[in-house]
């Protein structure tokens, strides 16, 4: 496991808190077919310049940060929702260090952009979870620097 895993999407998990449930909309928008194999589950972290909001294309590029998971879930909404849960238990932990670990984890300078968390489960393909923590990261040369009001 890397600790550089996480940033905002920990701050997704206080934002969500523990009773918060993620959006039917997501229920629509991640069906894969019964029938394929389970392949385990990833957390990814896109900054916001990486895909187009609303797009189900694919993010550009690589995630700001990587995490694979142990164990598998099924090929389904609730298996989706699950490798969600699971990715936003794993990170939690990194939520006060956010900013450090991921202006030192990418390999440019960002100005206001904000993180979210991707998935992958059973597909070796990207889902957008569409939460983010709403908070914007500024990065210069690897270090993290408080993003200008204006």
């Amino acid at each position: 496991m890397y600790p550089t895993l996480l940033l905002s999407v920990l701050y997704f998990a206080s934002v969500l808190g523990d009773n918060q449930t993620i959006p039917k909309a997501l229920n629509s928008t991640i069906q894969s077919p019964i029938n394929e194999s389970p392949i385990g589950c990833a957390c990814g972290i896109f900054l916001s310049g990486q895909f187009k909001k609303g797009s189900k294309e694919s993010p550009r590029g690589n995630p700001a940060l990587v995490h694979n998971l142990s164990g598998t879930f099924p090929c389904t909404p609730v298996g989706n929702k699950l490798c969600i849960n699971k990715c936003l238990n794993a990170i939690i932990k990194y939520l006060p260090n956010s900013s450090r670990i991921l202006c030192s984890s990418i390999e440019h300078d960002c100005h206001k952009e904000k993180a979210y968390l991707f998935i992958k489960n059973c597909k070796n393909e990207w889902i957008n979870t569409n939460l983010s923590g709403g908070r914007e990261y500024c990065c210069k040369d690897g270090a993290s620097y408080k993003c200008p009001a204006y």
